[in-house]
């Protein structure tokens, strides 16, 4: 089951971040608001869940409904793309390592690949697989500036 594969190193890649993301913010304060690790480490949980819960819902739904892979390729798509916008481009732009460069691109990348590869089947699916992607990546960009609000404020 990649699936399974790729959710642990979304996991990694999401503790990788956790454990050195807010230190490395105080200094890309140019391009990223700095955070603290109690409000980062909030948010990141809640993120991580909702990956859990996207794959999850893949495994019960995906087989009987075409939305339940789109919203689930959609989110590995997103994860993809993560991997080059921030991680890549800010570890290249600042020339200091942005965490999660090297689980993204070890791990997210070339697994979430290989589930777009064989899970897309045609150009319309591939249409509605980018279009569930963008919808996520701005949910999930929304999302995470609440998160980080809410994680300051509770913690």
């Amino acid at each position: 089951m990649i699936e399974l594969l790729f959710l642990l190193g979304f996991s990694l890649h999401n503790l990788e971040e956790a454990l050195w993301l807010p230190q490395w913010s105080k200094h890309a304060r140019k391009y990223h608001k700095e955070v603290s690790k109690n409000e980062f480490s909030f948010t990141v949980i809640i993120v991580t869940a909702i990956g859990y819960l996207l794959t999850f819902q893949y495994f019960i739904f995906a087989p009987s409904s075409s939305l339940s892979r789109y919203v689930y390729l959609g989110f590995i798509l997103m994860m993809v793309a993560n991997v080059i916008f921030p991680h890549l481009i800010a570890t290249l732009v600042l020339k200091k390592y942005a965490p999660g460069t090297i689980t993204g691109l070890l791990l997210n990348a070339p697994l979430g690949i290989y589930i777009l590869t064989i899970g897309i089947k045609g150009t319309n699916e591939l249409v509605f697989v980018v279009f569930s992607g963008v919808i996520l990546a701005i949910f999930f960009l929304l999302l995470i500036n609440q998160l980080f609000r809410i994680g300051k404020y509770l913690l």
